[in-house]
């Protein structure tokens, strides 16, 4: 059976996959026709089987969407009762914290050497890798603050809640976030470090008005890689799955597996949440060092991640649900009830987008539309080449990609700026340009859709890349 040909167009940029097989709902995929048609049959048959759990009652697919496992990517799935453990993966709220730079504007940051300036000072308070080494001037942390930050996330750190998604998700008093060795081993050692893959700090200035901001993506780090892994086989074995099926578990939420994965799946959203923060440190030590500014927090927000939410259903009234984003973000638009009380409530909350290292990324509203979608917009443009597909096919492009990132050129408010200065030798080609979507592309989608709308289009001027 071909789940994608079996996908119906509704409009200009919305497909809806009927409910058929095993299937508990239709899907619905936002996906313009160009994006529909390059998308694959393999992506169509893991949305499906997503649509497939137990207590599943919504599933929607991003424009940016591609295949993952047990949930595809750019996938939000809506259940009622039961969690599934694919829905935020192995790097639990992983996710982007935007610093503005007030005072600092296009023309300061036009010459290649003080973009260089500003790297090398990051990266003497930020670690990058996926190793526990910390830079001389990265702060230290005791078990004790480390157990805070696990509990009480960036509120352990004094961050207001104004500047998050969620400034912590509470945990049981009850819970030991030490119970698994190999997570908690993680925790002093990576607190305040980015990552590998594709985690980054990059400094990107705004299109139309050249104004400088800096975007922090990255996650839960060891912690959650280690909590997600453990639930998985734990999960697989209450299941009766195979080892090498253990991501297609699930539990329910009033079992105690489900109870006890919860809690540390929300320990490691808290971990993320402050990680970014402790990163956010760092870089406004180093933007003050080279430019004599300060940064301020704008938002933080994830994108994969888990979460019990209100939503507002076609008649008006509202449900309780457990909404995966896996590769997805949050996006209340104004009046939702659960932003009732913040200052978002009259203008929703922004949504953070990474694209690609050479595209940009872009700061959105939600718009009435994304009651839609759960709630939720894509997390970036979407990969269209994984990183060893990547590496073997544009390896022989090398020199060439070094080159178009090291001379493009783009004009800010009449700033010309060229190149975006960079911490690796070359450019890692499994996270160039010519491995994601075009941004554009895909915002084009939400907007046409009414579901959010581009306040800010960003782009790179200087990226410091996770080292595998």
């Amino acid at each position: 059976m071909s789940f994608k040909h079996i996908a119906v167009p509704v409009g200009d940029r919305h497909y809806v996959l009927p409910q058929v097989a095993d299937m508990r709902v239709e899907i619905h995929a936002y996906l313009s026709a160009a994006l529909y048609e390059a998308s694959d049959e393999a992506l169509w048959s893991q949305a499906a089987h997503a649509a497939s759990y137990p207590g599943v009652t919504g599933v929607y697919l991003m424009p940016d969407t591609h295949l993952g496992f047990g949930v595809p990517v750019g996938g939000v799935v809506v259940t009622e009762g039961t969690i599934i453990q694919s829905g935020s993966g192995y790097d639990i709220s992983c996710g982007v914290l935007y610093l503005r730079v007030p005072g600092l504007g296009a023309a300061r940051v036009r010459e290649k050497k003080v973009r260089g300036d500003f790297l090398r000072e990051v990266e003497k308070r930020v670690a990058t890798g996926v190793g526990n080494g910390r830079p001389k001037h990265m702060p230290r942390f005791s078990s004790t603050k480390a157990e805070q930050v696990l509990r009480h996330g960036a509120q352990a750190l004094g961050v207001r809640a104004d500047v998050c998604e969620r400034v912590f998700i509470p945990i049981p008093d009850e819970t030991d976030v030490r119970e698994i060795e190999r997570a908690w081993d993680k925790v002093v050692p990576q607190l305040g470090s980015v990552g590998g893959g594709n985690h980054f700090v990059e400094m990107q200035v705004d299109r139309d008005d050249g104004s400088v901001w800096v975007m922090i993506h990255c996650g839960s780090r060891g912690y959650g890689w280690q909590v997600a892994n453990h639930y998985f086989h734990e999960g697989a074995r209450l299941r009766g799955l195979a080892s090498a099926r253990r991501e297609d578990s699930w539990l329910r939420a009033d079992e105690p597996l489900g109870k006890a994965y919860w809690a540390h799946h929300n320990a490691a959203a808290n971990y993320a949440v402050a990680n970014r923060h402790v990163i956010a440190d760092g870089v406004r030590e180093a933007l003050r060092e080279v430019f004599g500014v300060d940064g301020e927090v704008y938002y933080e927000i994830s994108h994969n991640l888990v979460q019990e939410e209100t939503l507002v259903l076609p008649d008006g009234t509202h449900k309780r649900g457990f909404v995966h984003r896996k590769g997805a973000t949050r996006a209340f638009p104004a009046g939702h009830p659960d932003l009732v009380g913040t200052r978002w409530s009259d203008t929703g909350h922004p949504c953070l987008i990474p694209g690609s290292m050479y595209t940009g990324a872009a700061i959105l509203f939600p718009q009435a539309g994304a009651h839609a979608t759960a709630c939720s917009v894509n997390h970036g443009s979407g990969r269209v080449l994984g990183r060893g597909a990547a590496k073997r096919q544009l390896e022989h492009r090398q020199a060439e990609i070094d080159a178009e990132m090291r001379e493009v050129k783009r004009s800010f408010a009449g700033v010309e700026i060229e190149g975006i200065v960079g911490n690796t030798r070359t450019t890692p080609l499994d996270e160039c340009g010519h491995v994601y979507k075009d941004l554009d592309e895909v915002l084009d989608v939400l907007e046409g859709e009414g579901i959010a709308k581009v306040a800010h289009r960003l782009y790179p001027v200087a990226n410091i890349k996770g080292m595998d």
